[in-house]
C-alpha cells in the first residue's frame, strides 16, 4: 500500500534532499553528463520526484561558479533550490531543507540515476512504523535505495557534529552511534539475486557507460524500478562486465585519502 497522507489532519511532511555538485574527485561534471538524451541530475530528479508521500524535492548545491549550471538545471526540472557550503554538506543539507519544516528527510545523490521510488517509500514507511531515527541502504544494490532520518535528528548532527567526515558526508554522526540513535533496517525480502552484484552509481567512465546501456534498454526516462533494471541484466548478464571491476569509495576510505593529501 503506498504512503497517502494527503487526507490525513496529521500526516507527516517529507520532504526529499538531493544532494548535487560538479567538483566530484573520481569523475567531473558526472551530473550533468547524458543518458539517453538528458543529465544524469534529471533521470535522480525523476526518480525521487516519484516517491510516493513526499511533499517537496530540493537540490542542495554549493554556492561555486561551476554549480550555477547544476543550480539552473533543477530549476529548469522545478524542483527548489538551496546553495551552501561545498565540504559543509551537512550544513548544505540541514539549510535546504529547514523552510519545508519537515518530519522525515529522504537524502539521496545526484550520481543515483535510477532511484527505485518504492524502496525509498519503504524505507519512509519502516521509519515511521518503527519510530526510527535512521535508516540506511542497507542490502540494497548502490544506487537504489536513499537514506531517510528524522529531521530532529538531522538537526541534532548539523548542531553537534565537529569532525570533518561527519560534516562532509552527512549522516555518519547518526549511523555511528545506535545506542543513542534508532537505527533500523528496511532490507530486501528474500534472498538477493545475482543482479545484485551491479552497482547502479555512478562514480567512474566505468558506471556511466553501465548507466548508458541500462537506459538505452529501458526505452523510457525516469522513475525505474529495480525490478527493470534486473530484467535486463537477466536478459544479457555481460552488460555486469562494464563495471564490474570499479571499487566503491567509503566515506572512510574518501576522507582517509583527503587527511592524506593535506598533511602530506
Amino acid at each position: 500500500m503506498s504512503l497517502d497522507w494527503s487526507n490525513s489532519a496529521h500526516a507527516p511532511v517529507v520532504v526529499a534532499v538531493i544532494q548535487a555538485r560538479m567538483g566530484s574527485t573520481r569523475l567531473p561534471g558526472k551530473v550533468l553528463m547524458p543518458i539517453e538524451g538528458a543529465p544524469l541530475l534529471a533521470w535522480t530528479v525523476g526518480g525521487v520526484r516519484a516517491i510516493p508521500g513526499v511533499s517537496s524535492v530540493v537540490l542542495a548545491t554549493t554556492t561555486e561558479p561551476a554549480d550555477d549550471a547544476v543550480a539552473a538545471l533543477a530549476g529548469d526540472l522545478g524542483v527548489h533550490v538551496h546553495r551552501g557550503s561545498t565540504h559543509d554538506v551537512l550544513a548544505r543539507c540541514a539549510d535546504a531543507i529547514a523552510p519545508f519544516g519537515p518530519d522525515v528527510v529522504v537524502r539521496q545523490t545526484a550520481d543515483n540515476p535510477f532511484p527505485d521510488p518504492s524502496v525509498a517509500e519503504g524505507q519512509v514507511r519502516a521509519l515511521l512504523d518503527g519510530d526510527l531515527d535512521y535508516i540506511g541502504i542497507d542490502a540494497w544494490p548502490l544506487g537504489i535505495a536513499a537514506e531517510a532520518c528524522r529531521s530532529t535528528a538531522l538537526a541534532v548532527a548539523n548542531r553537534e557534529a565537529t569532525d570533518p567526515a561527519d560534516r562532509e558526508h552527512v549522516l555518519p554522526f547518526l549511523y555511528r552511534q545506535p545506542d543513542r540513535f534508532r537505527i533500523g533496517s528496511a532490507s530486501r525480502a528474500g534472498s538477493a539475486p545475482p543482479a545484485d552484484r551491479a552497482r547502479y552509481t555512478v562514480d567512474t567512465e566505468a558506471d556511466l557507460a553501465f548507466a548508458r546501456a541500462l537506459a538505452a534498454r529501458l526505452g523510457h526516462g525516469p522513475p525505474v524500478t529495480l525490478a527493470e533494471l534486473e530484467a535486463i541484466i537477466e536478459g544479457e548478464p555481460e552488460l555486469l562486465s562494464l563495471n564490474e571491476g570499479v571499487a566503491q569509495t567509503s566515506w572512510q576510505t574518501a576522507q582517509l585519502a583527503k587527511e592524506t593529501r593535506w598533511t602530506s
